[in-house]
């Protein structure tokens, strides 16, 4: 099930981010860091924060800025999948729930970040249609790929 994170979901977010140890490493975070920063990201206005449930429990989070006040692309700010799940094929599923239903029907141009030493997921992305745009540095100041995807839409 995947809904709008509210005040109400800030323990169980924290729990499952520290847990995710292996993207905060990624992120050259100490576990405490990623959890800190992301859950004041949640926490902020301007961007469609979603927690993604399964058996009761948090199994995945994304964070959404609909309309990027640069460019006007939707970005797909985080997507973070338990770790203790990957390979199993959720990523993928869940990945399409979002798309389809947070993120079709306000764009058709999305965007997102990868941290240029996760090949896992900038393999992942690829294989979800996107294409390398850019380097980029984030407001944060970490260099990040910036891959796009562009929706054909049906006349």
């Amino acid at each position: 099930m995947i809904r709008p994170y509210s005040k109400e979901d800030r323990q169980e977010l924290e729990d499952f981010l520290v847990k995710q140890r292996t993207f905060a490493r990624l992120n050259g975070q100490s576990i405490q860091a990623f959890r800190d920063e992301n859950v004041a990201d949640f926490a902020e206005d301007g961007t469609v924060s979603l927690i993604i449930r399964a058996d009761g429990r948090i199994v995945a989070i994304a964070d959404l800025l609909k309309r990027h006040p640069v460019d006007g692309s939707l970005w797909l700010g985080l997507f973070v999948v338990d770790e203790t799940l990957h390979g199993t094929g959720l990523a993928q599923t869940l990945y399409e729930q979002v798309e389809e239903e947070y993120m079709r029907p306000y764009q058709t141009v999305f965007r997102l970040g990868v941290l240029p030493n996760n090949l896992r997921a900038r393999r992942f992305w690829e294989r979800n249609g996107y294409v390398y745009e850019k380097d980029s540095t984030t407001n944060k100041g970490v260099r990040v790929h910036v891959l796009k995807k562009q929706l054909i839409r049906p006349e």
